[in-house]
């Protein structure tokens, strides 16, 4: 009963240290950035809820909000920070509440003895990995957990990573009108649920 009530704890623990890092670094530290240098607050918040649904595509919206080069790249940074490392904490959350992912994950921990370069410099290539369309920011954490890489390079590259195609696109947005940035995101966001309907109507076909 008692080890019980440890694991418990020590699954809350790490669940509120992942709201800690949200709320604090991801949103809290932008907020305060923005109030000392006199910044839209609701600007500030709506560039952070457009990085959650959008990642490296949503300087677009900061430049259509107003908002400085430099207030947009901070929000992202600090957006990527807060957000990796409260994706590693989700983690570890899950690893000790699931004795079946605690085995999976000490069964890759053993293979990945054997290849020792990339469990020491395979962080680095979560800067590459952030770039990957269908993992972005919020796979390439859980794949940086799951090999068993070191946390604090993992939060930094990835972050690095996440910045550096932030950077791009907030180079050839500043180059395009804004209207046609937000038919370009439109279009996109169109192409991506109709192929996610083409698709869900694929795998009823297959049932059949």
């Amino acid at each position: 009963m008692v080890s019980r009530f440890t694991a418990a704890g020590a699954v809350i623990k790490k669940l509120s240290r992942a709201l800690i890092f949200f709320f604090v670094i991801a949103v809290g530290i932008p907020v305060v950035i923005g109030a000392l240098f006199g910044i839209s607050q609701a600007g500030i918040l709506s560039l952070v809820t457009s990085t959650l649904v959008l990642q490296a595509a949503a300087p677009p919206i900061g430049l259509a909000l107003g908002l400085p080069t430099p207030a947009i790249l901070t929000v992202m940074a600090c957006f990527a920070i807060g957000m990796v490392a409260a994706l590693m904490e989700l983690c570890d959350s899950l690893a000790m509440s699931s004795e079946r992912v605690k085995d999976w994950i000490d069964r890759v921990g053993k293979k990945m003895e054997n290849y020792p370069a990339i469990r020491k410099y395979g962080a680095v290539s979560c800067i590459g990995i952030a770039w990957i369309p269908g993992i972005g920011l919020y796979g390439t954490p859980i794949i940086a957990w799951i090999l068993g890489w070191k946390r604090i390079p993992a939060v930094l590259f990835t972050t690095l990573g996440f910045l550096i195609a932030s950077v791009f696109v907030l180079f050839f947005a500043s180059r395009l009108s804004i209207e046609l940035i937000f038919w370009l995101i439109g279009i996109a966001v169109a192409v991506g649920i109709v192929l996610l309907l083409a698709r869900k109507f694929m795998w009823k076909k297959k049932d059949r």
